[in-house]
């Protein structure tokens, strides 16, 4: 009597307005990755605008050590970006075990990064590893980034870095 209950109760939740089917969740989830991997390419590519398109206007960005890090807005965001890019060349992020979730209304793409980067023009690449996430919110059909957080992996932490300079 009571797996019919259970069974009862799910079949009343699944036919509930606005309930989501797996079907709906691994087509957001895969929605999810598509975002990520266009902004990824983007970064790649040195495509600031293209990056920033899937930045939601008040988006977070926390970095381990990023000139605006904490603070809050796309505009925060491009500085973090462009003094980066002025400062940089060759730049490669790459990332490793991706995992994309759907919880609720909310988006998550999280995993490893390896960032291989030439400073200032010094001719040798410093690479950098550590764990990223990526927070997603829905604006009408696209999924954009709400928050965006890279830690570097290691036991110490990783010395700041002025880009601005």
């Amino acid at each position: 009597m009571r797996r019919i209950n259970v069974l009862a109760i799910a079949i009343v939740l699944a036919m509930a307005p606005g309930a989501v089917s797996a079907a709906d969740m691994v087509d957001d989830a895969a929605a999810i990755q598509e975002a990520f991997e266009t902004a990824v390419a983007a970064l790649n590519a040195g495509n600031l605008d293209g990056f920033l398109d899937t930045v939601h206007e008040e988006a977070l960005s926390f970095y381990a050590c990023g000139p605006t890090s904490g603070k809050q807005g796309r505009e925060a965001c491009a500085l973090d970006w462009r003094l980066f890019f002025n400062t940089t060349t060759n730049a490669r992020f790459e990332t490793r075990n991706e995992q994309y979730r759907i919880i609720g209304d909310t988006g998550i793409a999280y995993g490893e990064y390896s960032l291989s980067v030439d400073y200032n023009g010094q001719g040798r690449q410093t690479v950098h590893e550590g764990r990223y996430t990526m927070t997603y919110t829905r604006v009408g059909d696209e999924w954009m980034i709400a928050m965006q957080h890279n830690t570097p992996v290691g036991d110490a932490p990783q010395p700041a870095r002025d880009l601005g300079r």
